[in-house]
């Protein structure tokens, strides 16, 4: 492992900074820009990485103090027509792109003979990082961020756009909420273009590069099926499909030689998601996963058949990502850690344009107030804002102790619950609203859903009744509930808002029948009387996991134990 000239630590190839000392550890000419002011609006505070073609910086709007992430190709790169084309076809691909796991573009613009792409910046993990740093990752956090890649290649090749450098390095997971977020579009593929395709012209990385690409051949978006499936072997695995010690050696396998099953790797994985990933790597790209969509979907069922939820997901990623970050492999020299540095490439949207970019992605595109009572119903997921401990903790939400009780009152030891502010979905007006203080809950019913909200409170009344007796079975030590929370009540078409998303996550409403929005403690229940106690149960039992930090959760054991309970007297 290559060590810090400075502090002699031990630092991996993709950092900028060591972590040990903070001496730099790319060019001095890369930092000289630090300071300098680009596009007459963009001031540099720092170098993030830098790869053979272009040098990405922190930058600060001089204005807005907004901070971007800014990728600079140089004069002298500039001047090649073929790097300079590349460099053009991803600020093309970008700004056509606007959806939440693919990075926003800004700003495109020359300065000085240097060409610059201005984008959002947040901080975060490149894959590859975390990949390297732990060896490999738990699978369901993996498979967590392989869906995140996916919907953002489902949303890409819909409009005709192929990536073809899929691989870690070029996926940000974010810090504060394990989403993730493609990058590098620098040799993207628009099917309307003729750009950077020409015959015998290989593009990608070795290692990650479908059959098709090795062999120079024209390649679609199942060329990016191969490449991800490489990247989530390696994610689970810790090795790469195929290996050698030459990139000819290296790119014959991937023409002729068939990957091992990643469980002879000596890993446990569902038997479905070896599947899977072997089925992206087939050689023929006839025998891969259609599309991207199909892919997600597989993955998705993977998670569900495990009954592994966004808890559990966000749990890995959390824990995976604060290792990340601390871990420190001081020198000699190294008397005290500096702080660590941002991963290079740290580049996503903000909450507002995530939003806005996942009215694009929702299936159906846009709610349909008369489509909720044909949709499949699944029970599965844990539907809740990703990033929710970490809002917990900033939002000093009051948390009271349970012991066993079923009845909602409050524990003695309880503190008094910090007052939140209540959600007020769009366009929705309350026809009823009813303030149960003994239970802890107000509970409102929006117009035109002819509900009683008492209805609604002797509903989770029962499931509190039922919940002590599964936590003694699935989770004894669970001691923490809020102490006051709002039970909303609204049409179907409510949950397919996407303005109602507290997490920055991207969820597919059709599966969607309750959701708890942490930040102002409001449980979203769709208007289906004959379901509301299984979603209220389904809604409790999620709260319970979140805010207990549950690995496992009990969802379809409360659902049950409802029901066994039969009608209230």
């Amino acid at each position: 492992m290559p060590t810090c000239p400075s502090c002699a630590a031990e630092v991996l190839d993709i950092d900028v900074k060591c972590k040990a000392c903070g001496a730099n550890l790319v060019s001095t000419g890369a930092h000289r820009m630090v300071g300098t002011t680009v596009l007459a609006q963009y001031e540099i505070i720092d170098v993030l990485g830098q790869g053979g073609m272009s040098v990405v910086f922190r930058a600060r709007h001089t204005l807005t103090e907004q901070e971007v992430a800014l990728k600079v190709l140089p004069p002298d790169l500039a001047a090649y027509s073929q790097v300079k084309s590349r460099f053009l076809e991803e600020a093309k691909a970008l700004a056509q792109l606007d959806h939440p796991n693919i990075v926003h573009l800004y700003n495109f613009g020359q300065e000085n003979g240097s060409f610059v792409l201005a984008m959002q910046y947040v901080h975060g993990q490149t894959w590859e990082r975390l990949i390297i740093e732990h060896g490999r990752q738990e699978w369901p956090a993996a498979v967590r961020v392989a869906i995140d890649v996916l919907r953002a290649l489902e949303y890409a090749h819909g409009r005709g756009i192929v990536h073809r450098d899929m691989k870690p390095s070029n996926v940000l997971v974010r810090d504060d909420d394990g989403t993730a977020t493609v990058m590098d579009f620098g040799i993207a593929k628009m099917t309307t273009s003729t750009r950077l395709t020409a015959t015998g012209q290989t593009m990608g990385t070795v290692r990650y590069m479908s059959p098709e690409q090795v062999r120079g051949q024209e390649v679609d978006l199942r060329s990016d099926i191969y490449s991800l499936g490489a990247t989530l072997y390696e994610a689970v695995t810790g090795e790469t499909p195929f290996d050698g010690n030459t990139h000819f050696e290296i790119m014959t396998k991937h023409l002729s030689e068939p990957a091992a099953p990643p469980t002879s790797h000596g890993v446990e994985l569902p038997a479905a998601l070896e599947a899977a990933i072997m089925r992206s790597l087939a050689k023929k790209a006839d025998d891969r996963f259609a599309d991207a969509r199909e892919f997600r979907k597989e993955l998705d069922a993977v998670l569900r058949e495990a009954d592994v939820g966004h808890a559990e997901t966000l749990r890995m990623s959390r824990d995976s990502m604060a290792e990340a970050r601390t871990r420190v492999k001081p020198g000699p020299a190294a008397a005290r850690p500096s702080s660590p540095t941002p991963a290079p490439a740290a580049v996503t949207r903000n909450l507002r344009d995530h939003l806005t970019g996942l009215a694009d992605s929702l299936e159906p595109a846009a709610p349909d107030p008369g489509a909720g009572a044909d949709l499949p119903r699944r029970r599965t997921g844990l539907w809740l804002g990703l990033g929710v401990v970490v809002l917990v903790a900033a939002a000093g939400v009051a948390l009271i102790a349970m012991r066993g009780r079923g009845d909602g009152e409050t524990a003695p030891d309880a503190q008094p619950a910090a007052e939140a502010r209540e959600f007020q979905p769009a366009g929705v007006i309350w026809a009823a609203s009813s303030d149960f203080a003994a239970d802890g809950v107000m509970v409102r019913v929006a117009a035109p859903i002819d509900w009683a909200p008492t209805e609604v409170a002797a509903a989770y009344r029962k499931v509190r009744r039922a919940l002590p007796a599964v936590l003694a079975r699935k989770a004894p030590a669970a001691a923490t509930y809020p102490q006051r929370f709002t039970i909303q009540v609204v049409p179907r078409a409510v949950l397919c808002d996407p303005r109602i998303f507290d997490g920055g996550q991207t969820v597919d409403c059709k599966t969607l029948f309750q959701y708890f929005r942490i930040t102002d403690r409001t449980l979203l229940i769709a208007d289906d009387r004959a379901q509301l106690e299984p979603n209220l149960a389904e809604g409790v039992a999620l709260i319970v996991c979140i805010y207990n930090d549950l690995v496992n959760c009990f969802q379809s054991e409360l659902v049950d134990a409802v029901k066994l309970a039969g009608p209230d007297n």
